[in-house]
């Protein structure tokens, strides 16, 4: 028995947000061979449970860059973030006029003018960083306003945290230098783990949550020993799982350091690498 971790965005996810026939079918087929298919995501527990239940997928699920482990109702286990610090990640992305994103247990939750705040960036940004197309970055915007169990709220009073649970902090920009001024603050943090899975992208949960932190905590649940551990991945937020598991498998189309990690490379998310990987290396 084998457990593969499987990342959506970029791997397991087409561009148009769909888990492919070809993959479906693959996943299918390793699931009636005995394995167990987790899918390990930085996407939030219900947009993951939306996209598997469209796709008539049955898998446990490591979501928030594992922040939760879930599976047929059951929470394995669940990284809340403190309100303090959620708070004080909050006041210094919203003093540098930054889009951001709160994942809770009751979906994620975002300021009904972030769409407008990314809008107004892009406008600002492009005629100074010609390294992207405004195609590509309305696609974008499209792609964070099509996620399932969005949340609009009016400020940040909306959050009931002893209720909502907060579990990661999402912030995304355009500009290349509000990122790297909002990182060089959160980074000195020890009370909470950055990662990401793109240059627009930070992504702030608990410090002990981590998709290695995550596959380790999933195998010991069910009892497989980590030589039969698999991961697919395409990201730097995949880099943790790279570390723990046996077998690493990088998408065609993933960022250098996951390729020099992989014992394997299969095709580009677009051609279903993600069957092509789990019919020819596991």
């Amino acid at each position: 028995m084998k457990l593969i971790a499987i990342d959506l965005d970029g791997t397991l996810l087409s561009r148009t947000g769909v888990i492919t026939k070809a993959n479906q079918e693959a996943i299918r087929h390793r699931q009636e061979q005995g394995d167990i298919v987790t899918i390990c995501s930085g996407r939030s527990i219900h947009d993951i449970e939306e996209l598997l239940k469209r796709s008539d997928l049955v898998c446990p699920i490591l979501s928030g860059n594992g922040a939760i482990g879930f599976y047929e109702n059951e929470r394995i286990y669940y990284h809340a973030m403190d309100q303090t610090v959620v708070d004080e990640l909050w006041e210094i992305a919203n003093a540098d006029d930054a889009y951001v994103e709160f994942y809770t247990n009751a979906g994620v939750k975002v300021l009904r003018s972030g769409s407008d705040l990314l809008k107004r960036e892009l406008d600002e940004v492009l005629p100074h960083d010609q390294s992207f197309t405004r195609e590509w970055a309305e696609r974008e915007i499209e792609i964070q306003n099509e996620q399932f169990g969005l949340t609009y709220m009016d400020s940040m009073a909306d959050i009931d945290f002893a209720r909502d649970e907060v579990y990661k902090v999402f912030v995304y920009s355009f500009d290349r230098r509000k990122l790297h001024r909002l990182r060089k603050i959160y980074e000195p943090r020890n009370d909470i783990l950055i990662t990401t899975a793109g240059w627009t992208k930070i992504e702030i949960g608990h410090p002990h949550a981590s998709k290695g932190a995550a596959l380790k905590q999933l195998a010991e649940h069910y009892q497989i020993p980590m030589r039969d551990v698999v991961a697919i991945g395409d990201n730097l937020n995949d880099v943790s799982m790279f570390e723990v598991a046996e077998t690493r498998i990088a998408m065609g189309n993933a960022v250098d350091p996951l390729k020099d990690l992989s014992t394997h490379i299969t095709k580009d998310v677009e051609e279903d690498g993600v069957a092509y990987a789990l019919t020819h290396y596991v």
